[in-house]
């Protein structure tokens, strides 16, 4: 739980008289029918402890995800398997800016030191050749997101093996979230069986907040072949951690491949209808690969649209950016509409 400090993420709708928002990168349509018969029949179970081990849950990710059973750990969202990551492994942490701000956060809790490499905007926010120089002796850990959030830039799968090699060197880990990454244009570009097996320094978080809608349940996962360090992970997370209805939940959207199907069509339709019209506006936009778009707009629209009822999500607090920057959620064709209409609106 926060106390006394902000909320530096999306998804903040509490508290606030909101119309649509635009600042939390979920599945529009919801959660799915499957995943909330499963929560309603887990409700019998309230009465036990869940499954330390996430013994079923695992077992459907293995099939899910194409791995080995034991190179999977479950953790109460994807959050806290970053920060039992920055506690297992600790030393200096290099991380690609912007990105996620809870890598930085949860670095520097776990009492560890973290280096910022800024992506350059004239780049389009793509890394350049020297970022992997800069992975070195007396680096112990190295954060990619693919796509990377906020810019949605989806790396090559060269530069991705070429980091995981390069950490192998020099005795690093790669820690490679890839929460979004099932929503990308092409969703199976790393092919993350073989990138785990082949490099056992590699962690690949994985969750289904966004492409199932189960925000609110707080389920994420760890992939790694290294099972020792999974194990150092574990110890740094208290037992009973992933509930008994996020347990059914995975379960049952493990299986649900029409939801994320149905939602990738919609990505496909409406980020490129998203895209156009904020152009047409004179807004810089940055043609990211997965469900939001990151762009810059010289005029003040956070708090215009704000006071419509409409939340994006500012990005003054992403290092390198600043008030200009907001993200907006691919939402469906009415929401997206009615967010260009206000802006439209506000600019004239």
């Amino acid at each position: 739980m926060l106390m006394d400090r902000g909320n530096p993420h999306g998804g903040d709708r509490y508290g606030k008289k909101l119309r649509i928002d635009f600042s939390a990168n979920v599945n529009p349509f919801g959660t799915p029918d499957s995943v909330k018969r499963a929560v309603a029949e887990a409700l019998d179970t309230l009465s036990f402890y869940p499954d330390a081990y996430c013994r079923s849950l695992r077992l459907a990710l293995s099939g899910y995800e194409g791995v080995p059973y034991e190179h999977i750990l479950c953790g109460n969202g994807a959050a806290e398997l970053i920060y039992s990551f920055a506690y297992a492994v600790g030393g200096t942490a290099l991380i690609l800016s912007p990105t996620f701000s809870e890598y930085e956060t949860a670095w520097r809790a776990a009492g560890g030191t973290a280096v910022r490499c800024l992506l350059r905007e004239e780049n389009g926010f793509y890394p350049d050749g020297a970022f992997l120089s800069r992975i070195e002796e007396g680096i112990s850990a190295v954060f990619l997101c693919a796509p990377n959030n906020p810019t949605g830039i989806l790396y090559d799968a060269d530069f991705i093996t070429a980091a995981a090699a390069r950490c192998g060197a020099v005795g690093a880990r790669l820690f490679l979230d890839c929460c979004f990454l099932d929503l990308a244009d092409v969703p199976c570009r790393y092919a993350i069986p073989v990138l785990t097996a082949k490099f056992p320094n590699v962690l690949v978080l994985r969750a289904f907040t966004k492409s199932y809608g189960m925000a609110g349940l707080r389920l994420g996962y760890g992939l790694c072949s290294d099972t020792d360090f999974l194990a150092r992970m574990s110890e740094k997370a208290p037992c009973w951690n992933v509930s008994s209805a996020a347990q059914a939940a995975g379960i049952a959207a493990a299986s649900d491949r029409d939801t994320l199907a149905r939602f990738r069509s919609l990505i496909s339709e409406e980020r490129p209808y998203l895209r156009r019209a904020l152009c047409d506006f004179g807004f810089r936009v940055y043609d990211g690969a997965a469900n939001f778009l990151l762009f810059r707009a010289d005029v003040p629209l956070y708090d215009a649209l704000l006071a419509r009822g409409i939340q994006l999500r500012s990005c003054a607090n992403f290092a390198g950016l600043d008030g200009r920057y907001c993200r907006i959620a691919v939402r469906e064709h009415r929401d997206n509409e009615i967010l260009i209409r206000l802006v439209g609106e506000i600019l004239t």
